[in-house]
């Protein structure tokens, strides 16, 4: 599959669908069958959008881990439970079901967020919320994330 990348605003009509712009409808190409979830990040809620084959090793990770503890009973009953199956129409839109509408707070503007192996699916109000505030922090992130790399410093401890 190729890389789900970069970043599209969208328009959702009164019913629900979008068109998936083109960068990312070629990434979907060989599979028909997508799988759609509700998702969460600080307090923030958004849809995740998954090829078949990414969503079907997400799941068999999940069953991997131990089926008792409580936060994986809490993963699978809020996200994996959560997937549904979504199909481009004959136009290529996809439709947004009302209760994923309802979730995320869609309305008629939207953003798709390329992960690589998924599409996020913001409102595009909280998207550009997000995106300020994670802007502000990124000196910081960047920081860390050099850190976790363990690539060699520069003066300032940034790392390259």
């Amino acid at each position: 599959m190729t890389s789900l990348q970069g970043r599209a605003h969208i328009r959702i009509d009164p019913k629900g669908r979008f068109h998936l712009p083109v960068n990312f409808s070629s990434a979907f190409a060989p599979q028909k069958n997508l799988i759609m979830t509700n998702a969460s990040f600080k307090g923030q809620a958004y849809l995740d959008l998954f090829p078949l084959a990414e969503w079907r090793k997400l799941e068999e990770r999940i069953e991997r881990l131990p089926q008792l503890k409580y936060e994986v009973q809490v993963f699978k009953r809020f996200y994996i439970s959560s997937g549904e199956t979504v199909t481009p129409d004959g136009q290529g839109r996809l439709l947004i079901p009302p209760h994923f509408r309802e979730f995320a707070q869609l309305e008629e503007e939207a953003v798709l967020i390329g992960m690589r192996n998924k599409i996020e699916i913001w409102p595009a109000k909280k998207w550009q919320k997000l995106f300020a505030e994670m802007g502000a922090n990124f000196d910081d992130i960047q920081s860390v994330i050099a850190d976790l790399d363990g690539g060699p410093s520069d003066k300032k401890g940034a790392r390259r």
